[in-house]
Formats: C-alpha cells, sequence, structure tokens
C-alpha cells in the first residue's frame, strides 16, 4: 500500500509537503541504514509499511489532543515521534534517544526535512525524569519497541501530566493488564494483522 493510499484508510489528511516529508524521511533512513543501525535492514518499500506507516497508524490510535506535546520514549532514529510531528503539526514533540548516532540521525532528519516541532534530546527516560522543563509536562508519552509497559510505566511516569496518556505497542501474544487498557486496530495494509496498544491514563 503506497502513502496516499495507506493516508486515506486512516482518515488522515496530509498536504503534499507532508507527504513528501515523510517519503524523504523514509529514504533518508534507507540511505543511513546502510551505514547506522537505525533499524532491522530492510527495503525502502518494507521501511515505509513497517516504520512511517506503522507510525501513522499508531497515531490514529493514540489521538495526541491538539496542540498537545509528546515525548518519544527510546526514539531511535525518529520513531514514532518524528513521523508524528509531520503528520501533526499542532503538536510539540521531543525524541528521547540515549544513543549518540540514533540521536544525530533524528536531529539531522528534522533539520534536512524541515520539521520545526520536534526536539531531540540524547537522554534516557530516567534521565528526563530528572529535569524540571519534563517532569509532568506531557500530554502524551510513547514508546515503540522499548520495553513491556510496566517497565516503560516506572521509567517515564514522571513525563506525564495529569491526564496525560502513555502508549506502548505490544506483540500479538502479549497480555495487557490493569493499571493498562487496550487499543486495537486492524492494519489496513495487512488485514489479516492486529496492532495492539497498552494505554496508561494518568
Amino acid at each position: 500500500m503506497e502513502l496516499e493510499e495507506a493516508c486515506r484508510a486512516l482518515g488522515l489528511v496530509l498536504s503534499d509537503r507532508q507527504r513528501a516529508q515523510l517519503l524523504g524521511y523514509r529514504d533518508l533512513l534507507a540511505r543511513w541504514n546502510v551505514r547506522v543501525d537505525l533499524v532491522a535492514p530492510a527495503s525502502v518499500e518494507e521501511i515505509l509499511r513497517a516504520h512511517v506507516l506503522d507510525s501513522l497508524l499508531l497515531l490514529v490510535m493514540v489521538r495526541p489532543p491538539q496542540g498537545g506535546s509528546v515525548a518519544d520514549v527510546g526514539s531511535g532514529a525518529g520513531l514514532p515521534g518524528l513521523v508524528w510531528a509531520v503528520a501533526r503539526p499542532d503538536l510539540q514533540v521531543v525524541l528521547l534517544e540515549p544513543r549518540k548516532k540514533r540521536a544525530a540521525f533524528a536531529e539531522r532528519a528534522a533539520v534536512q526535512l524541515q520539521i520545526p516541532n520536534v526536539q531531540v534530546e540524547a537522554l534516557r527516560a530516567e534521565e528526563a525524569c530528572t529535569r524540571p522543563q519534563y517532569q509532568a509536562k506531557f500530554d502524551v508519552v510513547v514508546a515503540r519497541a522499548v520495553a513491556a509497559p510496566a517497565v516503560v510505566l516506572r521509567m517515564a511516569r514522571r513525563l506525564l501530566r495529569g491526564g496525560g496518556r502513555l502508549a506502548v505497542p505490544v506483540g500479538p501474544g502479549a497480555a495487557v493488564s490493569p493499571p493498562f487498557h487496550e487499543v486495537a486496530c486492524r492494519v489496513p495494509w495487512d488485514p489479516q494483522r492486529t496492532r495492539r496498544v497498552a494505554v496508561f491514563l494518568a
């Protein structure tokens, strides 16, 4: 499924510029991935589907509030936070990625693709929690492919403001138990598959 078709299936309306930014990000990720370990080795088409489209699906599932703030914990190459920032320019997104090479890539991508609502911090979530400017600041904290929901909650809970949401995607066999509840959605480009997210409300 191509980007434009996927956006229609998800109910997302993106401008030509936004679509160009997302495809530019896909191409940058594919190019850098050859020499820096950003994501698992994959073709350009696989990177689009497994990372860019998956991040858009998570955006639709989590639904950050209009004008909200987002912390992407263990963001890696900027997933899903950088994709969210492109699709939702109203959001203020902080990418927390302690691995220097990955943080450097995300910063370069944000500059090169002119994504002004992204800030990259080469920090672990636990470190960010000790900084006054990040404590109880975020409407949404998301952690894609980082750790189990309970572990992420321990790491990042202090980043959430009252009424905020922590969203942790989980695999098909993972149990979701309180204080989390499950949000599930059929994947439009892979109808046999269901994407699941564990959500904690602060």
